[in-house]
């Protein structure tokens, strides 16, 4: 049985499961070139003129998009396939997407998941899901056990709670009262630095060379006032964190300005992370399930992962690779697979490099070049992009589209920061050999999604030392990044390297050969190479 699933909205993206398998998916921004583009123009045309709807059962369409294009797109879908049944899309599904991602992907037989993003699914115009718990077991139950909604309704005393069917329901007016939810307060760390509310990315990076800020309550009622006392001196920014104004702060922080900003974002971290801590406790004691799926925009916050796991031993969690928004058509299209079918089976993700199409580099001929030859380049601190296969579908480079250089190089990031044309607090992740992780990282486990960071315990890698002394690390056991690790090894004697998304800053990731070409003769990059054919090109720039 096969699924389409068709998503406009935050990161639109279209899904095609067969009988439980992602055997495609598409990403509007990849073809656009817009980041995070809400569209789909690109992704429907890809679907219609290569004809994937021919052996299509079931098909969803979620769009924000106007009736018109709707209208159109449909059609011409529907037309190139007159047997295909359509599935009645639900406005209140957001957070149930998030989960089914996770809890398909997680290979367990029951879990919590839980789900925490800045607006879900939206009940009315003005009221909005940000946090969610649900019991998952086979083949589609979803049990919603917890619910937090925000509005802009008034609320008496500003906070409600009920009881309805065995599930907590907590509403929230976030706009008239000092009440902040964790997905907005996140969201207002990024504003606070310059950036829109898709790069709270960033705001993690910078938070690692923040103080605390003493009485600095950001999710009680005192919230509000606590942050507009904060940036009393900056009224222009107060103006843009009444959460329902996405304009950006025109602010560059520098090595000189950073530790007021900084000192917000420790804050924001770490009240944001210490809430969720509390959540999962709470739920993990009243459920007995100690098998817990993330999800939602916030699983992408590393550092709560790492100290979740720590916090939690007893613990199995879940950190979903795609838990942002692009993960939704998976989502959507794994559980109506799900639904329809009554499929039981047990199927753990195995990749997340599954993204467009397999592009032909036959016609390329550079310098035949095997994983020796590239080792030998990165110990000789050369920067080398690798293009490989399929991209990755999610926000993080997993080697089908990566950049390496030399983790023992003492400036590897400042190097890397320029090749990229990154912001200087920014930190980079590591690959590692598995067998060697524990050499660098303290508490390090198999990782390969690179969903969590770990503390470092050594000076041997100054280059991927966060400034709190952490990094973002993906395990590897297989593959043309464990060929390249073991040479690297030998050459070394350290199998570990700086990786970093192909791309450069404000850019979505590489997709096409061409547009690999563009990025290594657009930067400083040393060398691209492409993995299949074992074909080398340096850098015109």
């Amino acid at each position: 049985m096969k699924v389409l699933s068709l998503r406009t909205g935050h990161h639109a993206s279209a899904c095609i499961v067969n009988d439980g398998i992602v055997e495609n998916y598409f990403k509007e921004e990849r073809y656009s070139g817009v980041k995070n583009d809400w569209r789909i123009k690109n992704i429907s045309d890809v679907i219609i003129f290569n004809n994937y709807v021919k052996d299509i059962d079931y098909f969803y369409f979620d769009s924000d998009e106007p009736e018109s294009v709707v209208f159109v797109k449909k059609h011409l879908i529907l037309a190139q396939n007159t047997n295909i049944k359509t599935i009645k899309p639900k406005r209140n599904q957001h957070h149930l997407y998030h989960a089914s991602i996770a809890f398909y992907n997680s290979g367990f037989e029951k879990s919590l998941v839980v789900v925490i993003d800045s607006s879900g699914a939206y009940l009315n115009d003005e009221t909005f899901e940000c946090d969610s718990i649900y019991i998952a077991e086979y083949p589609y139950k979803f049990t919603p056990i917890y619910k937090h909604y925000w509005t802009m309704y008034n609320v008496p005393n500003h906070r409600q709670t009920r009881y309805n069917n065995g599930c907590y329901e907590v509403l929230t007016n976030i706009f008239r009262s000092g009440y902040v939810n964790i997905g907005n307060l996140y969201n207002s760390a990024a504003i606070a630095i310059g950036e829109s509310v898709e790069n709270c990315g960033k705001a993690m990076g910078l938070a690692a060379y923040g103080n605390p800020i003493k009485n600095f309550d950001l999710l009680s009622i005192s919230a509000r006032n606590n942050i507009n006392n904060y940036f009393k001196d900056h009224s222009e920014l107060i103006d843009l964190l009444d959460f329902d104004n996405f304009t950006q702060y025109n602010l560059n922080i520098t090595k000189e300005n950073y530790q007021y900003y900084a000192d917000y974002c420790y804050e924001v971290q770490n009240q944001c992370m210490n809430a969720v801590i509390d959540l999962i406790d709470e739920y993990v004691k009243k459920t007995n399930i100690t098998n817990v799926c993330i999800s939602g925009g916030f699983g992408m916050n590393i550092v709560t992962n790492y100290e979740l796991t720590q916090r939690f031993p007893h613990v199995n969690f879940f950190f979903e690779p795609m838990c942002d928004d692009s993960g939704l058509s998976i989502g959507s299209a794994m559980f109506y697979y799900r639904k329809i079918s009554g499929d039981n089976r047990l199927m753990p993700i195995t990749t997340t490099s599954y993204h467009g199409h397999h592009h032909n580099i036959s016609e390329y001929r550079g310098i035949t070049s095997d994983f020796k030859d590239i080792a030998n380049l990165l110990s000789k601190d050369k920067s080398v992009a690798v293009y490989y296969g399929k991209a990755e579908s999610g926000a993080r480079a997993l080697g089908n589209r990566s950049i390496l250089f030399n983790a023992l190089n003492p400036n590897a990031k400042e190097i890397v920061n320029n090749i990229k044309k990154r912001e200087w607090y920014r930190p980079f992740a590591a690959i590692v050999l598995e067998e060697d992780a524990h050499l660098y990282f303290d508490g390090v486990v198999k990782n390969e999604y690179m969903t969590v960071s770990f503390p470092v315990k050594t000076d041997l890698i100054p280059g991927l030392a966060h400034v709190d002394n952490t990094c973002r690390v993906q395990t590897v056991t297989s593959g043309h990044f464990y060929d390249i690790l073991t040479e690297f090894k030998k050459l070394t004697g350290h199998g570990i390297l700086l990786n970093t998304s192909f791309n450069l800053a404000g850019e979505v990731l590489v997709e096409t050969p061409e547009q690999a070409f563009s990025t290594l003769n657009r930067s400083s990059l040393d060398y691209l190479w492409f993995c299949e054919t074992k074909q080398l090109f340096k850098s015109s720039f």
